[in-house]
């Protein structure tokens, strides 16, 4: 598995060349495209280490070559402060230990301005979506800023989608989850990896769990304030 394929499968629970890295891609160039930039990628939140991934990169195959795999930690830089504030950034990179494609023009190939949207879902963080230009005394607007936090709301959906499939699937199968996941995200894909083995060929099964469940929900209602 190359390095691409492996981050893919880790961080996003999806493989390459499918149509949910095809949407997730879309998601990226669209945002690029609005804001007018000559790159973007899509950083994923590796909670247990907490920082942030980066997955894909839009805009110069070179660029995610490049950057594919590297961490920027939370807090840090425009991007590590979208996570930690929950807020769209925007202004000139401050986070420079990042390893950067040469471009002619550009110092050391830095991006001369960043936006940096989180992608979140029940307002948790799971990742950022980045735009960045590399063009002198370029800057983004407010418009620019509320647009991508509207991208990345979508991006954020998506991929929280994508994990929870792929943890229930792998839990199916007897492995382990993925190290980005949350406690409450591992005890929930468990609950329901737990019931997809205790129904799997047992339809009959199904009516009777269903009912459990219920029973389970509206007791914790009626134990609630």
């Amino acid at each position: 598995m190359d390095a691409r394929s492996r981050i893919l499968h880790t961080y996003l629970g999806i493989a390459p060349r499918t149509s949910e890295e095809a949407a997730l891609r879309l998601l990226v160039d669209l945002g690029l495209q609005y804001a007018d930039a000559e790159e973007g990628s899509l950083l994923v939140l590796d909670r247990r280490a907490n920082e942030l991934v980066f997955a894909m990169t839009s805009g110069d195959r070179q660029s995610e070559k490049t950057l594919l795999g590297q961490r920027v930690p939370v807090g840090r830089g425009l991007v590590g402060l979208a996570v930690a504030t929950r807020e769209v950034q925007a202004g000139a990179p401050t986070f420079r230990d990042l390893h950067q494609r040469k471009r002619r023009g550009a110092a050391g190939g830095q991006p001369t301005a960043v936006l940096a949207a989180p992608m979140l879902v029940r307002d948790e963080a799971v990742g950022v979506l980045t735009a960045a230009s590399f063009r002198p005394g370029r800057h983004f607007t407010r418009a620019h800023a509320a647009f991508y936090g509207k991208i990345a709301a979508v991006a954020g959906l998506v991929v929280d989608q994508q994990q929870r499939l792929a943890a229930v699937e792998q839990l199916g199968k007897g492995g382990r989850l993925p190290a980005s996941r949350t406690r409450e995200q591992r005890l929930q894909a468990e609950i329901i990896a737990r019931v997809v083995r205790l129904t799997a060929g047992r339809p009959e099964r199904l009516a009777r769990v269903e009912a459990l469940l219920a029973a389970v929900e509206a007791l914790g209602q009626r134990q609630q304030p």
